[in-house]
């Protein structure tokens, strides 16, 4: 057994690397192409999968909203709009209402969502096109 490790341990396939290094890379090797594609098997990521769409899903997505009249979680499903801007968003427009009057919106188009603490030109220019308000029936967000 002795004689059979000092021998592959000894050969010199050219590279500097015996044939034991060579053998532990190619198993290591095998090893982790092994397991990179368990884990792509696994996940489905295969052409023609079938994805399961609900229809909520499919018509929220193609619904606009009013940032006058939404709720913290319809404004949360807005790109870029976590909880503490959805609810600066509700927030303003409720100051908004009360200095203003009941009947009056705080947002006419998406630029008056700037005036909203942390909604800045980058912001409001991704959630424009998921916009709509009451005067408009399709808002251009350029």
């Amino acid at each position: 057994m002795d004689d059979l490790r000092q021998s592959l341990e000894q050969d010199d396939l050219g590279w500097g690397w015996s044939r034991a290094n060579v053998l532990a890379c190619a198993v290591l090797a095998a090893a982790v192409l092994g397991f990179v594609g368990w884990q792509w098997w696994g996940r489905g990521h295969y052409l023609g999968a079938d994805v399961p769409v609900e229809k909520e899903m499919v018509e929220r997505a193609s619904a606009r909203i009013d940032p006058n009249t939404a709720s913290e979680a319809e404004l949360m499903s807005l790109p870029r709009i976590g909880p503490a801007l959805a609810g600066r968003i509700v927030s303003y427009r409720e100051e908004f209402k009360k200095a203003n009057g009941a009947q009056s919106r705080a947002f006419g188009s998406w630029q008056d969502l700037q005036k909203v603490r942390g909604i800045g030109p980058k912001i409001s220019e991704k959630v424009g096109p998921y916009l709509e308000f009451e005067s408009q029936e399709t808002t251009s967000h350029r």
